[in-house]
């Protein structure tokens, strides 16, 4: 899952690693959703997905999601494996609101501490907790966040954690039983060798704070024409995302950040910074606040921003 429809160069990218990876195991079905249908479909019918390979700020998102369709964020244990460093955690962090109150499901950790205990070679030990667990919540010892019509004791974090130890060496009767841990394999990072890419400095975005009375696009517009100089074109005027000059709607409210996009227009001489230092400088000149800029940039001849509305 990415947004790559929007985020085109780094979800991009993440996107196309992962196809080109699902290309070494035809065995396994791999698909790609858009990040926004994928979080509803997971709420929806969680039971159509296996795996989920995302970017970690979707992850976060969707690690909370899954672990409250399967009853509680509480529940959810986590894995950060790296080649060398792995580090395990409950999916929900800390829950400061619920310190010394023996009211926490402790589950999370539980879950990471088996997580944790596979990854050293100890999935046997991993199995029989979690088995214990599953008995625990199959007997109907439940904390509060997920108390229902199974429930039959409600109990803090220190009773919940004594009935999984009450549990060890059982097996659930209705739920499935954890088996077949053993040992975890070894995490093997191959990185192929990439050609380094063509990069080109083809325009600069100008971030503006621009306070008038109209806040008139068309005012600022001819201000920064005047300031754009040989070799620059001023390509568009955008506030808040939307486009508002050349061809702006009247109706558009303004804030005071505004961004304008230049575009070098000299093919014969390449753009270099020098170039973008003298724009800024005039742009100054005639009074307006820059407050950053972000160069555009073609990466083997394929733009590496996004295009703005109109474009």
């Amino acid at each position: 899952m990415t947004k790559d429809n929007i985020m085109k160069l780094t979800d991009g990218l993440f996107h196309r690693v992962f196809d080109e990876v699902a290309a070494e195991y035809p065995d396994l079905q791999a698909d790609h959703m858009i990040v926004d249908i994928g979080a509803a479909r997971l709420g929806a019918r969680p039971e159509t997905f296996d795996v989920i390979v995302t970017l970690n700020l979707y992850g976060d998102i969707l690690s909370d999601i899954a672990s409250e369709v399967s009853g509680s964020v509480g529940l959810g244990g986590s894995a950060n494996i790296g080649s060398s460093v792995a580090m395990f955690e409950a999916v929900h962090g800390s829950a400061p609101d619920l310190a010394g109150q023996d009211r926490a499901n402790p589950s999370g950790l539980l879950n990471a501490a088996s997580l944790m205990l596979t990854h050293i070679g100890q999935g046997e030990v991993a199995q029989r907790i979690q088995n214990a667990w599953l008995c625990a919540l199959e007997d109907g010892f439940h904390t509060a966040d997920v108390v229902g019509p199974h429930t039959v004791q409600q109990v803090g974090t220190q009773a919940f954690a004594g009935a999984v130890i009450e549990r060890l060496g059982r097996l659930p009767q209705q739920l499935p039983a954890v088996s077949g841990l053993g040992h975890a394999p070894a995490i093997r990072v191959q990185v192929r060798p990439r050609p380094r890419a063509v990069k080109q400095l083809v325009g600069t975005d100008v971030f503006l704070e621009w306070w008038a009375a109209d806040r008139n696009p068309d005012a600022l517009a001819q201000q920064l024409q005047g300031a754009a100089g040989e070799g620059w074109r001023l390509e568009m005027i955008s506030n808040r995302g939307v486009k508002v000059w050349p061809q702006g709607l009247p109706e558009t409210t303004c804030a005071d950040h505004w961004r304008c996009r230049f575009m070098w227009q000299d093919p014969a001489q390449p753009v270099g910074h020098a170039d973008v230092l003298a724009l800024l400088a005039r742009v100054s000149a005639v009074g307006l606040d820059f407050v950053k800029t972000e160069h555009l940039y073609t990466f083997d001849g394929q733009a590496g921003y996004t295009a703005g509305q109109g474009q």
